[in-house]
Formats: structure tokens, sequence, C-alpha cells
């Protein structure tokens, strides 16, 4: 699981009608057990310290403490006190926690000015630190999660009060400043849902610093990890400093036998926000095709269909300037034998540079048999006949196993969002790296039409170019196109065709980023 999709997944729930604090309250009562649990292994004569911070993460501690609270009420010898960094509390639901507390019998030290608003005790033993201040936020582990203003103060006041002897530290969800240059270092890290990127190393051991690791399941309904609103979180924001080509150069090889295909894919990745769309066809498709004004025509040598007499002008295409971060391949196509030897040339040479590449259509038919290929950034979009002619009786999990062994990539890190599959139909199937499984339903039944494939390759492609990994930006584009259909559909009716659906594609798009 990668630590973005922690606020994913609890974006979708809310979406799916289960409440924040439900989930807040859930996570709280997991870390109280924990806590429990490990105290029960101990001396049972002290404190336990709740650190939190002005977050969800501080929230999950609020309620824990609470919890165990209530779990020892009859057990005097243990003190439970809450430190938080901040007075102001980020979300609704860590407020209402938190003014719960207020009217309870824990006290609350709040950190103001350099010191705390009322004197720690110095003559009891602390049992235990429990650090809920930061968890994993929007940067992930790295500098990005260094602590800064009062929680940095709050390290420096615990580094100091602990110089010897410093208590048995247990994370909620993550160690505070994991994987920066001055993390919170953890005797036991419980984390949620499921293990998070980089908290198992790819030999299986636990990283530095997050010590042990269990994982506490949340009330989330089964839906909760297929693509929803939730995945909007992951789509890069605008800089107000951005330049042209800033969000990314699309390249789309396709066309042939058919110049629409193409296009198409074309105006769903304009429509992600990438900024430069290149199309790639033979002269007479190119001749017989309406160019839009936002895609940039690029016309190859070959006449009637792609052949490895275009393979140098194509590759020209993706290494000249800076290149092409996507590239589309097999929108109207065909299936001649020099079309496919053209695409695995095309193939290899996108492999070896690192360009992410969505392998659609006909392009399928130049894939390896029941394999990805080696060192492959990207996806794959088959529907049901191409998938089944491609994978036989090989699983998605067996084939992205086998492609973790052979390749350059390393399990249990970023890796794992390299590579993507996506079984196109009635109910989209998504498959990644690290047995990643989700469904996409929705939409309108009128997306059955031709060129909605184009679309979603398309759009894939486009949100690789502005920075999507391939699994992220797989499982937006599935969930767009099923709510652009059924926004088309509502306004237009049955008389929808797929180029109508490109600015319903926006409109979903702008739709969630504004709320």
């Amino acid at each position: 699981m990668h630590w973005e999709e922690t606020k994913v997944f609890d974006v979708n729930a809310v979406a799916l009608g289960v409440n924040e604090l439900d989930l807040m309250m859930a996570a709280g009562r997991a870390l109280a057990q924990e806590v429990k649990y490990s105290i029960n292994h101990g001396s049972l004569i002290g404190e336990i310290w709740f650190i939190c911070g002005p977050g969800n993460n501080g929230g999950d501690g609020f309620v824990a403490a609470e919890e165990f609270l209530a779990m020892h009420a009859q057990n005097h010898e243990i003190k439970v006190r809450v430190l938080a960094t901040h007075e102001e509390q980020k979300t609704l639901a860590s407020r209402i926690v938190c003014a719960r507390l207020t009217e309870g019998d824990i006290p609350i030290h709040v950190w103001d000015s350099g010191r705390w608003s009322r004197p720690l005790p110095t003559d009891r033993r602390i049992l235990m630190l429990v650090d809920c201040m930061l968890g994993i936020g929007q940067g992930g582990p790295g500098e990005s999660a260094l602590p800064r203003g009062r929680i940095a103060e709050v390290m420096d006041w615990l580094y100091s009060r602990f110089e010897v002897g410093f208590p048995w530290v247990l994370a909620c969800d993550v160690p505070t400043g994991w994987g920066s240059s001055r993390p919170l270092n953890a005797n036991m890290t419980l984390t949620f849902h499921s293990d998070k990127i980089g908290l198992t190393l790819e030999n299986g051991q636990h990283a530095p610093g997050v010590g042990g690791i269990k994982v506490a399941e949340l009330p989330w309904p089964g839906e909760t990890v297929d693509p929803g609103p939730g995945d909007m979180i992951r789509y890069p924001p605008l800089s107000s400093d951005a330049k042209k080509g800033d969000r990314g150069r699309v390249l789309v090889v396709g066309g042939g036998p058919y110049h629409g295909a193409p296009l198409l894919a074309g105006m769903a990745a304009a429509r992600m926000g990438a900024d430069l769309i290149h199309v790639a066809m033979p002269e007479n498709a190119a001749q017989r095709a309406d160019w839009p004004a936002e895609i940039i025509p690029e016309i190859l040598p070959d006449k009637n269909h792609l052949s490895i007499a275009s393979v140098e002008r194509i590759e020209e295409r993706m290494n000249s300037g800076r290149g092409v971060q996507a590239l589309v391949i097999g929108p109207g196509l065909g299936t001649d034998d020099e079309t496919i030897a053209a695409v695995r040339r095309i193939l290899v040479h996108a492999a070896s540079k690192g360009i992410p590449t969505v392998i659609d259509a006909d392009a399928i038919h130049a894939m390896p048999v029941a394999a990805w290929p080696v060192d492959l950034v990207g996806v794959a979009t088959p529907q049901l006949k191409e998938f089944k002619a491609w994978l036989g009786q090989i699983s998605p999990y067996e084939m992205f196993k086998d492609a973790l062994n052979y390749s350059l990539w390393r399990e249990n890190s970023l890796d794992e969002e390299k590579a993507a599959l996506i079984c196109t139909g009635e109910l989209d199937e998504l498959f990644g790296l690290g047995a990643r499984y989700s469904v996409c339903d929705g939409g309108s039944p009128r997306m059955a039409m031709g060129g909605t494939g184009d679309l979603l390759a398309g759009a894939i492609g486009g949100l690789m170019a502005v920075g999507m990994s391939p699994w992220s930006a797989t499982r937006l584009a599935a969930w767009l196109m099923r709510r652009a259909g059924e926004m088309a559909e509502a306004e237009l009716g049955p008389g929808m065709v797929a180029s109508d659906i490109p600015l319903y594609l926006a409109k979903a798009l702008a739709q969630r980023l504004e709320t």
C-alpha cells in the first residue's frame, strides 16, 4: 500500500457513507489495545504519554488515551497523559475527540512558547511514549516528512528530557519524521489496513526506525480499496509558475487502418492536463484525419501501416528535447506482422529510457506471451478477449511476480507502482505488482460503444505524463471514465458518441478537484 493511499481510502470510505469519526474511533481503539498488550508485558507502575499532533494522527491518539484509561480504570498505578503539540486541531474529527478529552480525567499538556501549559512530573517512570504527532501526511517518507515548527520543538524537548533512558516508543501508523534526517525512532509501529511501502525492506526485514510492525484493520466497506473520489488525492497540483511542457508531453502512436482512435486517445490525454500531445500516424491515415487544434501531428514515413521504417522517426521524437513523459501505443494500428515487429522495437526503446507506456488495443499483440516486457514502466489495457489471448492460463499475479524477479525493480518499494494491467469490460479489473487488485464499476451502458478503450488509454497516458505512477494513473483514469460516461449520458442521452467524452473527462476531473 502506497502511503498516499491512506488518505485515498479514507476519502473513498467517507464517500461510501462511513463517518470519518468512526474511522478515528476504530484506529484509536486498535492503538489502545496495542498499548495494553505492550504494557502487560512489562512493569505496571508509571505513566503513559500520548503525544498528539494537530491532525487525524493526533485524533487517533486522543481516542487511544481515553480508551486505554477506560481499560485500566481500576489500576491506579498507571497514569495517562496527553501531550498536545498544538492547541487547535486541524480536522473536525480530531477537534471532536480532543474536546471530549478536556471534559474527562486525562491531563492535557499543550506545547506553547517553548514549554508545556502545565508542569509534567519528574519523579515517575515513563513506561511508554505513544507517537501520534505526524503520521504519513502527503509527503511520505523522506525529507518532506522532516518535523518542523512545534513538532520539531517537542522532539527537541523529548530528546533533552530523556537524554538517558529513552522510553519504549509505539508509533501510530508510521513514526514521526519517518525517512527524514530526524525521525522519532519507534520500538513498534501499529499501521492500518496493510503494510505501507518502505516500512518493510526488500529482504523482508523491517526498515530502520520502525521497530516491529503490526497491522490493524479499519471498518472500511470492501469497495473502499476500489477506485473512487479519493484517488484525486494523488493528482499532482498545478504550479502557479508553470511553463509550457512542465505538465508533460504525450506521444500517441497509432493509426493506419483507422485514424480516429489515436485522435481520441490524444484528446483524452489533453483533458487530463498534459501540456503537449503528439499523435504519430502513417501518412494516409493522417491525411484522412480531422486534426484537433490541441494535437500536434507527427506524420510517419509509412504510407498505410506502421512498420520498421517509422521506428527511427518515433525514437527521435521520444529522445529530442525534454523527450516524452508518456507513450500511448496501439489505438487503430492494426495487426500487420510488420506493425507488431515495429511495436516490439518501440517498447524495448521505451523500457530502456524509462518512459511510462500504455500498451493498448492492437499493440497488445506485441507483448511477450504471458509475460511483462523487461523493465517496461507502464500499463496494459486489454479487453477480455485480448487478456485471455495474451496471458492464457497464467494469472496476472504470477506474471507480475515473475516481472519483479527478472527486472531491476525492488519489492516493498515504490517500484511496485511501476506496472499495472486493466482488463476492461462491464466491470474493469485492475491488477498490479505486489498482488494489487481492485475493480471499477458504474458508468453508462452507452460506454460499451467503440472508442472508449482509446479514451481510457489516452487518459492513463495523460495522467502519467503529469506525474502519476502507472498504478495510481490507472485507478484514477478508470474512475474518471465511468463518471464522465454518467455525466455525458445525463446531458446527451443515448445519442452520445466517443468524441463527446473528453470534455466530460475534464469536467469530472475539475468537479473532484473543487471538492
